[in-house]
């Protein structure tokens, strides 16, 4: 992940934002990790075929743990920077936050409605991220908070121009 020049985007690949951001990170044209608990697990099973194929283009890693903490940890562990879409409060949220915390990883929770691609942009900057974890809820958690699956695709949009505003920058000094 880290070497290439730009920005990559990593997620857990859990259903809800995680697999919202990877697929926005690919039609942005960013490099994007897929970092999954053994079994290419999801909160409702393994990785399925049509799911796998909306995120053709990313590279999927297997971990030897089916635990999703230790998925988390692990993609926190991996990043420079974190990013952190929780409208419906999940546990999932809670612990990645931890992480990152522990971890002495720049941590960026923005409101719902809040994140602007600028206000993205200009924190990878602070940060000089080239990793960046985009996490949040997963879709059970999204589903029981009436609209919050729609804000958060809003939400996730403004994170990934503002992600793809930074790789350019990164790009522009690179060359």
């Amino acid at each position: 992940m880290h070497g290439a020049p730009g920005l990559a985007v990593l997620t857990g690949g859990q259903t809800g934002v995680d697999t919202i951001a990877a697929e926005a990170a690919l039609r942005a044209g960013l490099r994007v990790h897929l970092v999954f608990p053994l079994g290419l697990r999801q909160e409702d099973g393994g990785l399925t075929p049509a799911r796998r194929r909306s995120l053709a283009g990313a590279t999927v890693h297997e971990l030897d743990s089916a635990s999703f903490r230790y998925r988390t940890w692990t993609c926190v562990y991996l990043a420079d920077a974190v990013l952190l879409l929780d409208p419906a409060g999940g546990a999932g949220c809670r612990e990645t936050a931890r992480a990152a915390r522990a971890l002495g990883r720049p941590l960026l929770e923005p409101a719902a409605g809040e994140p602007s691609a600028a206000q993205v942009a200009g924190w990878l900057a602070e940060t000089a991220a080239t990793v960046l974890v985009v996490a949040g809820c997963r879709a059970s958690v999204l589903a029981r908070q009436a609209g919050a699956n729609r804000g958060v695709r809003a939400d996730v949009i403004e994170v990934i121009a503002g992600a793809a505003d930074w790789h350019a920058s990164l790009l522009r000094g690179a060359g």
